[in-house]
Parts: C-alpha cells; structure tokens; sequence
C-alpha cells in the first residue's frame, strides 16, 4: 500500500475533523501543520507527530503528498493555488473560493497542473442523502419535483461567521452544501428565480428561490441566518410519483413507498457524526483517489457549479433579477 504524506492548513473545528479521521487511515501520514499562530501550529502538530510550518510551499519540504485546506473561506483561493503551484494534491473545505471568477481560475489551474483536487461537499458522503441518491440513481423514485431549505440559527458565533468580508457572505457558509446537494440529486440547474432579503444582519439572511433543473424537475429552496436552531434546520424533500423521500438533517430518513403503504426510516442519531456526516467516507475517497490516480468523486468542476448558484443568487438581489438563467 503506497504511503499518503499530507499536511494541513487551518486547525479549527473542521481542521481538527479531518485530522482525528487522517490519523486512523492506513498508510496516512500527516506530516505538517500550517497555522499562523505558532505555539497552536506546535501543539497540534506535536498531537499529530507533524512538522509546525509556516506556508503551505514548505510542505513539500517534508515529504508531503497532499494538503488539506480547512482555513478560513476567504483564504482558500490563494492557499489553493499556492499549492497546485507546488504540485500537491488538494482536498479543499468548502466553500472553494468566495467568488466565482477565482473559482473559474483554480479549476483551469487544477486542469493545467493535472494534481488531484476534492471539494469538502461532505453531505455527498452522508448516510441519509447517500439512501436518497440510490433510490433515484436506481429509478425506484423519479423525481417530480422537491423542497428544500437550509437554515442557520444565528450568524452571532463564532463572531467571524457575519463577517461578509471572512465567509463571502450567508450563502457561502452551510447553504452551500445543499445548492450542492440539488445538483447531486437533480442534475444542473437551468433557472432560479430569486428572493432576498436583510432582515437581522447586515447580509442577505432571508431567501426564497425557485428553482428549474435542466431535466424539467422543479423546486424550492429557503434558507434563513436568524432561525434559532430549531429542528430540523436541514430538510430534503423529493417528490414521485406518489412517493415522498425527506430527512432531519444526517439524523433520519423517510422513505413513503406510495399510497397505503408503509414509511420506512432510518435512524442514524447514535452513530458518530463524523460517519453520520460523511466526513469519514471522504477523507476515504481522497486518500484512494491519490494512490490510484483518479479523479475524486466530487472535482473542482462540482466546487464551480456549487458557487455558480451562489453567484447567480447575488447577481439576483443586487440588481440583475429576479429571473437568472444558468
């Protein structure tokens, strides 16, 4: 089995996720921490039997394969090619870039430089959309239409997640991965039609979009910064032919076999959530796709298309919409 070397840029929540899953990877070694603060920069790196580093260039200098970017939004693009520039492989944290002129330029990169790139869309890997996804791959259920909405309880901790000029703004932080998550279950979208609005923060923190898929399926999407955490803020509706797909959150899923039938649910709440979540099966998925020299699952391409709907809803709302066609 080859040995993957990787190192790590940003240690926070996510950083740390990736880090305790690489650690029990077979034939994973995490080589190097890249954090601005040193005595963290050493102490994590201590933890995990790695190098502290100062930027991402001198991880080539010990040895390694790959880099995680798990650092703040607005710091991703530059980390990123940075890196293909140094010729790793990269698994970079979503949202890719904060803007889609820079996420245009990091797919040609990646493309030019032939490294292997992932985007951390880790609800791909989720247990409860993975059992949507094989329904309807399979034709069980052919979907007609779907709702979906993708709240946030508050946009007050941590204090940076307000901070347009840090996230890019609303739409880039978790409602991101459900623009990404219609596409994965329904295909590219053709057109949006448009709400937003600044009800609490100074950000759009109020959406309503309709939305038509290039397959003619249609749909709704909301998604609220201020909702106050209750559950389920995450919820995926898919509707056939009298048959009805939903989740609460990576907790559950519904399955309704049709008219008179049965409801059949899974239950994950006890399971750990980085499995739950699908952070494990990614990580997974990145370190086989650099032994076997493939293309990951979810490609640079996938990061554009995410940030493409991003760029469309704030096209919409400062001045270009309602109406957007993809």
């Amino acid at each position: 089995m080859k040995t993957v070397r990787v190192g790590v840029v940003g240690t926070g929540f996510i950083g740390q996720v990736h880090l305790e899953i690489l650690k029990n990877i077979e034939g994973v070694e995490i080589v190097g921490i890249v954090e601005p603060v040193e005595s963290r920069a050493r102490e994590v790196a201590e933890k995990y039997g790695a190098k502290p580093l100062g930027k991402v260039e001198e991880l080539k200098e010990v040895g390694a394969d790959a880099v995680y970017i798990t650092s703040p939004n607005r710091t991703h693009f530059d980390v990123a090619m940075r890196a293909i520039d140094a010729g790793l492989n990269v698994f970079c944290e979503k949202p890719m870039t904060i803007s889609l002129e820079d996420a245009r330029a990091l797919e040609k990169a990646v493309e030019e430089k032939g490294v292997i790139f992932q985007v951390g869309h880790n609800r791909r890997f989720a247990y409860v959309y993975k059992f949507m996804k094989n329904l309807i791959d399979s034709g069980e259920v052919t979907p007609y239409s779907f709702q979906i909405k993708m709240n946030r309880g508050e946009l007050l901790n941590p204090p940076w997640v307000s901070d347009v000029t840090y996230t890019g703004g609303f739409l880039f932080e978790s409602t991101l991965h459900l623009f990404d998550m219609m596409r994965f279950l329904f295909g590219d979208v053709s057109e949006l039609f448009v709400l937003g609005k600044k009800s609490v923060y100074n950000d759009y923190d109020d959406w309503a979009i309709t939305v038509k898929m290039k397959n003619g399926i249609i749909g709704t999407f909301t998604s609220c910064a201020h909702a106050s955490w209750m559950i389920p803020f995450e919820r995926v509706e898919v509707y056939g032919e009298h048959v009805m797909l939903s989740n609460d959150e990576m907790e559950k899923v519904y399955y309704s076999k049709g008219l008179g039938n049965e409801v059949e649910i899974h239950d994950y709440m006890k399971v750990d959530f980085k499995e739950k979540w699908g952070y494990v099966e990614e990580d997974h998925e990145f370190i086989e796709a650099i032994r076997e020299g493939r293309t990951p699952k979810v490609t640079v391409t996938d990061g554009v298309k995410a940030i493409e709907i991003v760029d469309a809803c704030y096209r919409a709302v400062r001045g270009e919409g309602p109406h957007i066609v993809l």
